[in-house]
């Protein structure tokens, strides 16, 4: 079974961002299994041109998952009413429901969420600016399955930050702006077998520094994301369909 720890990092500041960061979450041997068997980038779509991936709503990955037991077991593992059950305790979600079996289903105000898997490959001079992830997450969480070669200066770090402009506390839309718009709160460095995770804001401002291809190494990841099932339910289009039936009004 695999389990979030109790005690988590959480950083409040102005920006409430609650976030997570687990060293060794899976046992040496499943995890150097499944670092053995990531896929291969013939499986992957380009994304641009520094890095790939394979998500799945893609049919490639669920060819990849059936053949492929460790994985499958795996991803399996992850889909479980458990797995959410620690995701909505750690990072205090509410009203919400993950199975459709649960009886809050009846109530208007719970939205349904699903897990949603994606594996990515980031190449020399790979990077993202920072940005605050899809108005349809809740949560997400970056798994790193980088070579034990990998140290500082292959890059391809994480930074957390908070917003330095009021303009900028608000963004559901997930615009990206620049770093120096923005105060850094703290660096996750790609370990392997560490994962971090964080709570979807309207301000969870993040970015990945370039990525340094030292010795062909490339930053392999796997990311699981818990999301609205629905893109509509999602804060952000909550509040737009809201102020349309406003403007409708008048």
């Amino acid at each position: 079974m695999i389990s979030l720890p109790k005690k988590i990092n959480n950083i409040e500041f102005e920006s409430r961002f609650r976030h997570i960061e687990v060293e060794n979450l899976v046992e040496k041997n499943l995890f150097e299994n499944l670092r053995e068997k990531f896929p291969n980038e013939e499986y992957f779509s380009e994304h641009n041109d520094f890095a790939k991936s394979l998500d799945d709503e893609n049919e490639k990955f669920q060819s990849f998952i059936e053949t492929c037991e460790e994985w499958k077991e795996f991803i399996n593992k992850l889909n479980t009413n458990q797995f959410f059950k620690d995701l909505k305790k750690i990072f205090k979600l509410k009203n919400v429901y993950y199975n459709d079996s649960d009886l809050k289903r009846f109530i208007p105000s719970y939205k349904k969420v699903k897990l949603s898997f994606c594996f990515n490959i980031s190449k020399q001079g790979g990077f993202s600016l920072p940005h605050t992830d899809s108005s349809r997450k809740l949560v997400s969480l970056v798994y790193f399955f980088v070579s034990d070669e990998w140290n500082i200066n292959n890059g391809g770090e994480v930074n957390l930050y908070k917003p330095i402009k009021p303009e900028h506390e608000e963004n559901w839309r997930n615009v990206r702006i620049h770093k120096d718009n923005l105060e850094k709160l703290k660096t996750i460095i790609p370990v392997p077998n560490k994962i971090y995770g964080f709570k979807k804001s309207k301000n969870s401002y993040h970015s990945v520094e370039p990525v340094k291809e030292i010795g062909g190494l490339v930053r392999k990841v796997f990311m699981i994301n818990l999301i609205y099932d629905k893109k509509s339910d999602s804060p952000y289009y909550e509040k737009k369909n809201m102020l349309e039936k406003i403007k409708n009004i008048f």
